[in-house]
């Protein structure tokens, strides 16, 4: 027997091997997108620089001709490594904090190291997770379990207006790219809920403003992850400088309601018979979570 096979683990692959195959894919979009030597030069500066920066700034410091920085910069922006922000008539970037300090624990995992968190808990990155879930981002292959765990809350009644989950494309085509996220089972990949954000207007003025959207699958209740999912998109939406997140819920959503109250929004009002589902009119109670650090200068 030679030295690497004596060091080797006997009896099969290692207990909780299986990463789940859209964590992966997304981990590895990151890494590629990081295999080119300009962009480097693109995320370094905009992480040493004190402000968004124009292309044009980002032109004179990488000293690359305009349209090859724009396209790294779709590229980048593609997968959420750097937000564009809109100022006027020109984009402003920056690099998103959030998916920045996920980069330790996508480096322990593709080591095959568990990444530090708290004892007992399952990893999620940037925020809080229970036992076997992971919170990632959402990812193109987890649609069909995604718009399931959708059309489920929508056939509960309590979730939404809505009574028929869109198709992918309509559905991707309305969420905020950078503000999508997961619940994985750490074990299978299996998606247990999902979170995400949407714009409520084109306006400029209301950049910085999102409505939100949780959902968990009926047989993963009172576990925990509808809180880690709304956890990792205020996380979110902090890093991207977004100042209000809003949500409309129904009232008998008693759940939904301390959810969110738990994570920080406040009721501002109840917009009443606002329309007519199923039958009867509902009344819809509005919360809103102002952040701490965006929109208060």
């Amino acid at each position: 027997m030679n030295e690497p096979e004596r060091g080797r683990r006997r009896g099969g692959p290692p207990p909780g091997l299986a990463l789940a195959r859209p964590e992966a894919r997304q981990y590895a979009a990151w890494f590629r997108a990081l295999g080119e030597p300009t962009r480097i030069q693109i995320m370094s500066l905009l992480g040493r620089a004190s402000g968004p920066l124009t292309v044009g700034e980002i032109v004179s410091g990488v000293d690359v001709g305009q349209a090859t920085v724009s396209q790294h910069l779709k590229v980048l922006a593609g997968i959420g490594l750097v937000l564009a922000e809109r100022r006027g008539t020109a984009h402003r970037y920056r690099l998103n904090d959030a998916c920045l300090a996920s980069f330790p624990a996508v480096a322990d995992l593709a080591a095959g190291r568990e990444p530090p968190g708290p004892a007992g808990h399952g990893q999620v990155l940037g925020g809080r997770s229970p036992a076997g879930v992971t919170i990632r981002p959402m990812a193109g292959a987890d649609a069909s379990q995604v718009l399931a765990i959708y059309q489920a809350g929508l056939d509960s009644g309590e979730a939404s207006f809505e009574t028929q989950a869109p198709s992918w494309e309509v559905f991707d085509a309305k969420l905020l790219a950078a503000h999508r996220h997961v619940a994985a089972a750490s074990a299978t990949g299996a998606v247990l809920g999902w979170a995400a954000a949407s714009g409520v207007s084109e306006r400029c003025v209301y950049q910085g403003v999102a409505e939100a959207s949780v959902y968990v699958a009926p047989a993963a209740h009172h576990r925990g992850i509808g809180a880690a999912l709304l956890d990792a998109l205020v996380g979110s939406t902090e890093a991207a400088g977004i100042w209000t997140v809003q949500a409309g819920i129904f009232p008998e959503n008693t759940a939904s309601l301390r959810l969110h109250q738990q994570a920080g929004f406040r009721v501002v009002g109840i917009r009443a018979r606002l329309g007519c589902h199923r039958g009867r009119w509902r009344d819809v109670v509005l919360l809103e979570r102002r952040s701490a650090r965006a929109g208060t200068g």
